[in-house]
């Protein structure tokens, strides 16, 4: 997968306006992130439940971090 796959990964994970267009659109998200076909395939199928465990526990992070 390329940098770009990537870094769209990051931000649907700590975005949550991001994460909230990607679950609503995946396609559209997607393609207005220039990923490929296969790269999309990829992004469609990402366990949805973990993704919001994984945003959820990132957000508390850097909230401690922060002194929230």
């Amino acid at each position: 997968m390329s940098a770009r796959f990537e870094a769209f990964l990051a931000r649907i994970y700590v975005d949550a306006g991001a994460r909230a267009r990607f679950l609503a659109d995946p396609r559209a998200s997607c393609a207005a992130a220039g990923l490929s076909a296969e790269e999309t395939e990829a992004a469609e199928k990402i366990d949805r439940l973990g993704l919001h465990m994984a945003a959820n526990s990132l957000e508390r992070k850097r909230s401690k971090r922060r002194g929230f």
